[in-house]
């Protein structure tokens, strides 16, 4: 998994990004959580053309992911429950964000989407608490769409500073932020896993 994930970073900086990027956030939405906003954020600052593109293919592939999380919830989760929820910590998340599902329901969800809280559980319990698909569909779509869009507006706004900011540093600054958001990549791994 580990070498997968080290390809789809390194395809993001190509020809390749924006599909990179939407399987990286589909994958992000249904098998494994990892911190797609970090990629994401790389392609955003290559320049103000890569931003919604970017923004798109994030927000596309993590809909399309929660949405085949949440009907497989729907349909079968009966038969799927121990291949996704394999210890007590996960099956303590997952009743925990159900029950906030069941009573807020799509609101519930919109909210979640807006929030670190990986996706395909938040998909999972409203699947699970019956959330309505028209309204689940909607909910996600608003959510991951604010989400995305909201990056890249500021980054479409600030970028270029940014940017100029990076190109300023000496180089030794510059690896030492590097080493930094290494660091924080590999602890937001951990933390997700």
């Amino acid at each position: 998994m580990r070498l997968f994930r080290l390809r789809l970073i390194r395809a993001a900086r190509g020809k390749w990004a924006v599909p990179a990027l939407f399987v990286g956030s589909f994958i992000d939405s249904t098998i494994f959580p990892w911190p797609v906003a970090l990629p994401l954020a790389a392609q955003m600052l290559r320049g103000r053309r890569y931003v919604f593109p970017a923004a798109a293919a994030a927000a596309l592939g993590s809909i399309l992911g929660g949405l085949l999380v949440y009907t497989l919830a729907r349909l079968a989760f009966d038969t799927i429950a121990p291949m996704i929820v394999d210890d007590s910590g996960a099956a303590a998340t997952l009743s925990d964000a159900r029950a906030r599902i069941e009573t807020g329901g799509a609101v519930a969800v919109f909210a979640a989407m807006l929030t670190p809280v990986p996706v395909q559980l938040t998909s999972l319990a409203a699947g699970l608490a019956g959330v309505g698909g028209m309204w689940f569909a909607l909910a996600i779509t608003l959510g991951r769409g604010l989400r995305y869009f909201a990056m890249g507006l500021v980054l479409y706004a600030v970028g270029d500073r940014i940017v100029a900011g990076w190109l300023w540093l000496p180089r030794w600054g510059r690896w030492l932020l590097i080493a930094f958001f290494a660091a924080l990549f590999v602890w937001l791994i951990a933390v997700s896993i």
